[in-house]
Order: structure tokens, then C-alpha cells, then sequence
């Protein structure tokens, strides 16, 4: 009872029995058809969010698994199942009497595409190029965007070689049918190397290498070709073979320098030498310059392999000076490419080469295509400048056939207009020819360079450069290229006799004098591969001395300081010549 009365008195006094009606009023008062709305609609809004959210989710992983497998832009199925495939067909074919061929198409110069139209019209044109390949397969082949402008087309059921061909060979001619792309219409060419899978226990990637070799030696042939793989081809370079192959044989020597003997047509006597690359091995032998050369291109090997031809130039060139201390130093020509100019190193890369040598200040000469000064201007003028303060000489190779203007030839100071052996071939019978060679000689002699016929190959031809005053000559009419140490013997059995050179002695001493001098008497002097002021010459058949008498050392002329201590050298100002004849520095 007690405790009751205490419970009431506390209730009364906090007002509880008012304090809990106004909450049961409330109650009473609010609408429940809102609380039940959030207790149901909530759960069933979060439902449905999640299940949207589940379907892109899924549908984002299956797109991601598509591309996965697809080229995002032509829509076909890329290069990761493409061993799987192979694997399948070639299995299949081998339990019928069929076989499996791989096409591997490769486009023609369509970086060439990218750079003129840019890269928007080269992705329609390639998608383009995908439609158009995909409607010319059978029923069971499967196409492969590869990577690039590479296609791989597997054939599962392939008869004979014949008819892989009759299939390269149609799509060959459909690709070269102009694609309509808004209102430009484009040509565009391709080369397919075809190899089929012959034996049982052959596998995917020999086929694909056997497919990307035949097409490297389609494309070797020009563009529009297919060529079907043989076992002539086992071991043919290829990008995708290259650098692997090509640092191998850097480590293990199998690069030699070759040298072709420049001959001075007034004196007779080798004056320089042009150094050659090849790629001799035990099993394939002497495998030909065309065949890596441009692969080192497209890889960017050409970079080190330079660099050690350069190397091993400098090293010949100090070497012919200790063994022939009474003959003039020779002048040692190496090639550099447009890849090497624009190395932000090359200049390092020289000055170490000269430096580790120890080769005389103006015996070595670089020799530079059109196209190598053109590809990057600015590199090659920074580049060209510091060789030109280290002593190095400049040629122009192959002159007449590139797509540089004259004021290249006048910008960049050269030493040496090399006239290329296209103008030279038709010399004696072509009118046309000979005005070409004649003119170049007259300009080069304007510009105070010196003139260098290459791949002269008969005594007729040395009687015409020598009167339209060409100076110096190479080619197999004086001698083939030559492993260093059979050059060595060359020059020394050519020092006592100068005019005694030519094919395995098919001309005598006489009678190749006769053809280079038609009036022998009286001393001959020896012109050496120097960079002459402008200004008139004397005549071929009257020369004036020039440089120092073969009996007598020449004073030897270091390196500059700076080519061994690598500090800054005083760059010279090259000339730029002017029409009116004027020489002018750039600013």
C-alpha cells in the first residue's frame, strides 16, 4: 500500500497520467499510411536499384571479355585465341586430306595513310580494309586483326598450295579496288606470306613465323605480292625475329666491315674507302645487306649497330695509318641513318668513337642520305656541326635520287657529292645520263665539294667521269668491297703500282692508264677527299698539287683536346651558299 501511495504521489506530481494521453492523442492523430508506404516501398526501391545495378555490372564484364577477345575497332577477334584456333584447325585437317593454311596479310605503307589524312581516316579506312577482307572468306576460315595493319587469315581446308594462292592473290586484287570513304577515294595494296601446316607434330607459332617470313620476302619483292613459304626461307630476319638475333651476333662478332677502295682518277691511287657491313654465320654465310639492313630500320637497331660500325671504322682508319706511315692518311667513309641523326647521344657517340681511335683530325667521313637529312632537320644541323668541329667530313650518298631540294646540299656545308650508280650505269650511252653527271660535277665544283662516281664497273665509264672532271670513283672496275685484312694487302700491292686495279686483271696496267689519262706524261699528283672553297679548278688532265707527296709523312693532327676529355667544343658557323655565289653564315 505503501508503495503505491508513492507511485501516485510521484505520477500526480510529474503530470505522467497528462503526459501519456497527449502521446496516445498523437498517435491517434498521425497517418499511418505513410509509415507503412517507407516500411514497404523502401526494401522493394533498394530491390530494384541492386538489380539494375547487378545487370551492368554484368554487362560492363561482358563487354570487358569481348574486348578482351575483339579489336574495339574493326570488330574481329584478336591475336589470344588465335594459337588456340590453330591448334584446332590444324588437328582437324590432319585427321582428313585437307590441310590448314595461314594468310598473313600485311598493308602497304599505311603509316603513309595515318600521316597524310591522319590517324581518324587511316581507323574508317582500316575498318574498311576488315569489312572488305571478311566478305572474301569461305564458310570455316577465321580472320585475326594481328596488331597494326597485320591481318592472320587460317584456311581449314585447304586442298593444295594452289589454291592459298588463288585465295592471296584474290585478295590482293580486291584490296587494291578503291575504297569510297566520304567523298575521297583511296588505293591501298597489301603483301601476304602464305604457309601451310605439312607435318603432324608442327605447331601454331612455326606456322605464323613461317607465314610472317614469306610475307617479309613478298614485301622485299614490292608492293601487291604474295609468295608462298619453302624451306630456302628457314631463318630469314624479321622484325619480329630481329633484335633477338641481332644482339646475339653483336656479342658473338658476326658483323664484319667490308671496304670498297675510292680511287682518285687523276693519280690512280686509292685516296679513301667506303666501309660496308655484313652479317657473315657458320650456317647461312654472308647473309646480303638488303636483307637486314631495313629491318634494322624499322626496329631501331640500327642504333647500336651504327654505333659499333662507326667504332670499327675509327679502329681500320688509325690501323691503315700505323701500317702505311708513308702514305697519305685514307679517308674511311661510314653510313649514317636518319634514326641515328636523331639520337639525342649521337654526338657523344662520335666524339667517343674518335676519341677511343685515335683516329688523325679529317680522316673519317659520315656519309648521309637525302632522306636522313630531311627526317629531322634541327637534329641533324646540331649533330652535323659538332662533326664538323671535331674534323669529321660530310657526303651526300646517292645523290640525285632522293627528294631533298638543293638547299640542303648548301645548308649543311658538305664535303662530298657521292653521284649515284643509277647515273652512272647508262653514262657512256645515255645523253640524258651524261648531262645529269655533268651538271652535278659543275655544281659541286661550284660549291667547293669534291665528286665521287659509285658503282662504276667499266674502263669506258672511267674515261667519261674523268672528262667531265669528276675526281674520285669506287665500283668494280677498281675493286670489289674487301675483308679489312685483304684491303690491307690490296693497298699495299697498289702503292707501287697505282693504275694496276681492275676486275681479276681483266685490263692491264696500260691500258687502264690509257683509259684514265689519255695523255700519261709528265708527274701525277693525288687529290685527297677534302672540303675546297668555291672557285675554278684546274683541269683533270692538268692538276694542280694538292695535299702532300706520297713519298713524304704527312704531319699527324690529333683529336681535338676536347673529343677525349668530352668538354664543349667551339662549333663552326657552316656555311649556307647563295645563288650569287656568296657564302654566309646563319645566324
Amino acid at each position: 500500500m505503501v508503495i503505491c501511495s508513492l507511485l501516485a504521489a510521484l505520477a500526480m506530481k510529474f503530470r505522467a497520467i497528462d503526459r501519456v494521453t497527449n502521446w496516445s492523442q498523437a498517435v491517434a492523430d498521425f497517418n499511418l499510411n505513410g509509415v507503412m508506404a517507407l516500411l514497404v516501398l523502401l526494401p522493394a526501391g533498394a530491390t530494384v536499384f541492386a538489380v539494375r545495378r547487378y545487370r551492368e555490372v554484368v554487362s560492363v564484364r561482358t563487354e570487358l571479355a569481348r574486348l578482351s577477345l575483339h579489336d574495339s575497332l574493326t570488330g574481329l577477334p584478336n591475336r589470344r585465341y588465335l594459337n588456340e584456333w590453330l591448334t584446332a584447325d590444324i588437328r582437324a585437317s590432319q585427321n582428313g586430306l585437307h590441310q590448314t593454311a595461314v594468310l598473313f596479310v600485311d598493308l602497304d605503307k599505311f603509316k603513309l595513310i595515318n600521316d597524310t589524312y591522319g590517324h581518324e581516316v587511316g581507323d574508317k579506312l582500316m575498318a574498311a580494309v576488315a569489312q572488305r577482307i571478311s566478305g572474301l572468306l569461305r564458310p570455316g576460315d577465321r580472320i585475326v586483326r594481328y596488331g597494326g595493319d597485320e591481318f592472320v587469315i587460317i584456311c581449314a581446308d585447304v586442298a593444295t598450295s594452289q589454291t592459298a594462292e588463288r585465295i592471296a592473290a584474290r585478295m590482293i586484287e580486291e584490296l587494291e579496288e578503291p575504297f569510297r570513304l566520304g567523298g575521297d577515294s583511296m588505293r591501298i595494296s597489301a603483301s601476304i606470306g602464305v604457309a601451310l601446316a605439312e607435318h603432324h607434330d608442327v605447331k601454331p607459332e612455326e606456322v605464323l613465323r613461317d607465314a610472317d617470313v614469306a610475307m617479309y620476302r613478298a614485301k622485299s619483292r614490292g608492293s601487291g605480292n604474295y609468295t608462298v613459304f619453302d624451306r630456302s626461307m628457314t631463318g630469314t630476319l624479321t622484325p619480329a625475329s630481329a633484335e633477338e638475333q641481332i644482339r646475339a651476333a653483336l656479342e658473338a662478332g658476326e658483323f664484319h666491315l667490308y671496304y670498297q677502295p675510292v680511287v682518285d682518277l687523276v693519280s690512280g691511287r686509292i685516296v679513301g674507302a667506303e666501309a660496308l657491313i655484313r652479317w657473315i654465320t657458320a650456317d647461312r654465310g654472308i647473309t646480303p645487306p638488303g636483307d637486314f639492313i631495313p629491318i634494322l630500320e624499322e626496329t631501331g637497331l640500327i642504333v647500336p649497330v651504327g654505333t659499333w660500325v662507326l667504332g670499327e671504322a675509327c679502329r681500320q682508319a688509325r690501323r691503315l695509318s700505323d701500317l702505311f706511315p708513308e702514305h697519305p692518311p685514307l679517308k674511311i667513309t661510314a653510313n649514317v641513318s636518319a634514326r641515328q641523326l636523331a639520337q639525342v647521344d649521337f654526338r657523344d657517340v662520335i666524339t667517343r668513337a674518335l676519341a677511343e681511335s685515335g683516329v688523325a683530325h679529317g680522316q673519317m667521313c659520315l656519309e648521309i642520305t637525302e632522306g636522313a637529312l630531311m627526317y629531322d632537320v634541327a637534329s641533324a644541323w646540331a649533330v652535323l656541326r659538332h662533326a664538323k668541329a671535331l674534323g669529321v667530313k660530310l657526303a651526300l650518298d646517292d645523290f640525285g635520287t632522293g627528294y631533298s631540294s638543293l638547299s640542303y646540299v648548301r645548308k649543311f656545308s658538305l664535303d662530298m657529292l657521292k653521284i649515284d650508280k643509277s647515273f652512272i650505269d647508262d653514262l657512256v650511252t645515255s645523253k640524258e645520263d651524261r648531262a645529269i653527271v655533268e651538271h652535278v660535277i659543275g655544281m659541286a665544283k661550284a660549291l667547293g665539294m669534291t665528286t665521287v662516281a659509285e658503282g662504276v664497273e667499266h674502263p669506258e665509264q672511267l674515261h667519261d667521269l674523268l672528262e667531265l672532271g669528276c675526281e674520285l670513283a669506287q665500283g668494280y672496275a677498281m675493286s670489289r668491297p674487301l675483308p679489312a685484312d685483304e684491303f690491307e694487302r690490296f693497298l699495299e700491292h697498289r702503292l707501287n703500282d697505282p693504275f694496276q686495279f681492275g676486275r681479276a686483271g681483266t685490263q692491264t696496267t696500260t691500258q687502264l692508264a690509257a683509259a684514265l689519262v689519255p695523255s700519261a706524261a709528265g708527274p701525277r699528283s693525288e687529290r685527297s677527299i677534302e672540303h675546297r672553297p668555291p672557285g675554278p679548278r684546274a683541269a683533270p688532265t692538268k692538276p694542280a698539287s694538292v695535299g702532300s707527296s706520297p713519298s713524304r709523312k704527312p704531319p699527324a693532327e690529333a683529336v681535338p683536346a676536347a673529343a677525349s676529355t668530352g668538354g664543349e667544343l667551339p662549333l663552326p658557323r657552316l656555311r649556307e651558299y647563295r645563288p650569287n655565289g656568296d657564302s654566309v653564315s646563319p645566324g
